[in-house]
């Protein structure tokens, strides 16, 4: 029975499959057709004033909330933007999508400001700021937001503390002394007799220590005490003192200056330290007068002349024994911080060594300053070894 039904079944109409296929040729061309329209009738996003328009308010949002230092923290539900600091952001265009903008922070920040998020990602949280956005909406986000503010903490300047400038002459007749003088802080200044056999290899010594050097000039004293070789006499002519003292002076090629040894007679004559003054100027080097006469016009030929002058204060080692010594050390303190300035002169002795090893790492606790000459004649100049010296005015 079941055969004879399968017999009985007819094949199917070959015009009635005829029908099908044109009806599905007859869809696709319609849909083509609506495509090629539709095409036609919509807007290009590149063309279409409106999109473009749009884009460019977008791109305009994204610079005026880049200039504001705003952030959009993707992800978040804050409604309200966080201030960064100062603007350092700059607006790009997505390619492909004018109508998002991407505001690229230095801090690797991405800030997207998009027109149309899309559906797929709900979760960002876009700034909801109207088309006509503006300096004025940045303005009410800016009194509404909190700022992170970084503890500003201004450099305190320091007050100046007084300065002392320790000054030994007499250096190079004995290695041993002097050599202890050299011995001590960098600070102190050095002075070295041009006559010493030794001065002038002592000398370097010094200046590879980082000490200032200076150069000792024997001059003329009052009475008959002798100054030593090529001193410097008032009875000379112009001529022979600067050719004298010139001589003495290139012996020590990294100094920076000089001071009188003696020369209470040669100081108070004008005559006489003209031609100093001049070589001191010329050669862009200080003088310490050593103030051995209450009579001296150094200072005041030398200010005279242009040349940098500098009187001492105090003699630390005038008067014999330690309490003398101490007074002195004292006193000199004390015009320091009367003047914020105070200029010593010492000698090579045993105990002056002894006391200076142990007073001069003692003045810090005190609020006083151990200073070369140079820095004491002049506080903005500098204190490098030689400097003056190397000028050549």
């Amino acid at each position: 029975m079941l055969q004879d039904e399968k017999k009985d079944v007819k094949p199917s109409d070959p015009v009635g499959s005829g029908g099908y296929a044109l009806a599905i040729c007859a869809a696709l061309a319609l849909g083509a057709l609506v495509g090629l329209s539709a095409g036609y009738a919509l807007p290009d996003r590149d063309t279409d004033p409106k999109v473009v328009g749009q884009a460019e308010k977008s791109e305009a949002r994204a610079r005026a909330i880049a200039s504001a230092g705003l952030e959009v923290p993707l992800a978040s539900n804050r409604p309200m933007p966080r201030i960064l600091g100062p603007a350092s952001a700059q607006a790009v265009t997505m390619p492909g999508r004018p109508d998002v903008a991407v505001v690229a922070e230095a801090s690797g920040h991405l800030l997207v400001i998009d027109d149309e998020p899309p559906v797929a990602k709900p979760e960002a949280d876009i700034l909801d700021l109207p088309a006509d956005f503006a300096a004025a909406d940045v303005a009410v986000a800016l009194q509404s937001a909190q700022p992170i503010l970084e503890p500003v903490s201004l450099p305190q300047a320091e007050p100046l503390k007084p300065q002392i400038a320790v000054v030994m002459d007499d250096l190079g007749l004995d290695p041993k002394s002097t050599r202890r003088a050299i011995a001590l802080p960098a600070e102190v200044t050095l002075s070295f007799l041009p006559y010493g056999r030794a001065s002038q290899g002592l000398a370097e010594e010094a200046l590879a220590r980082g000490h200032e050097v200076m150069v000792h000039i024997p001059m003329e004293p009052e009475g008959d005490a002798d100054p030593g070789p090529n001193a410097l006499l008032i009875s000379q002519s112009t001529d022979q003192i600067a050719s004298l003292l010139a001589q003495q002076l290139d012996q020590f090629p990294g100094a920076i200056g000089f001071n009188n040894h003696m020369g209470s007679r040669f100081t108070a004559d004008v005559r006489a330290l003209l031609p100093v003054m001049r070589e001191a100027r010329a050669r862009g080097m200080l003088f310490l007068d050593s103030r051995t006469s209450a009579n001296t016009l150094a200072a005041k030929i030398g200010e005279a002349a242009g040349a940098t002058t500098v009187s001492r204060d105090v003699f630390l080692d005038h008067a014999a024994g330690a309490d003398g010594l101490l007074a002195q050390l004292d006193e000199l303190e004390k015009t320091a911080r009367a003047t914020g300035r105070a200029i010593a002169i010492a000698h090579p002795h045993e105990l002056t060594l002894d006391v200076l090893e142990v007073w001069t790492l003692g003045l810090a606790s005190k609020g006083l300053v151990l200073a070369p000459i140079s820095k004491v004649a002049d506080p903005d100049a500098p204190t490098d070894a030689g400097l003056l010296a190397a000028s050549r005015l």
